[in-house]
């Protein structure tokens, strides 16, 4: 599993855990619905930027984002 996937398969995790939809998680995170489903699908690269952005929706930091990756 690339660290893409890893990230993507992350972001499900906190969203089905926070109850918000890809729309939801990308308003709370000044994203666009588009982006939120670029990383959660890990179709492109993501940058550090938009997990940094993620975790704001999220209110979380990004060691918490993290944390899992062992």
């Amino acid at each position: 599993m690339t660290i893409n996937q890893k990230i993507a398969e992350r972001i499900k995790e906190l969203r089905k855990e926070h109850s918000l939809t890809a729309e939801k998680l990308a308003w709370h995170s000044d994203l666009s619905k588009s982006c939120v489903a670029y990383a959660e699908n890990a179709q492109r690269d993501i940058k550090m930027s938009t997990v940094e952005a993620i975790c704001k929706g999220f209110n979380i930091s990004v060691a918490e984002f993290f944390s899992p990756f062992k």
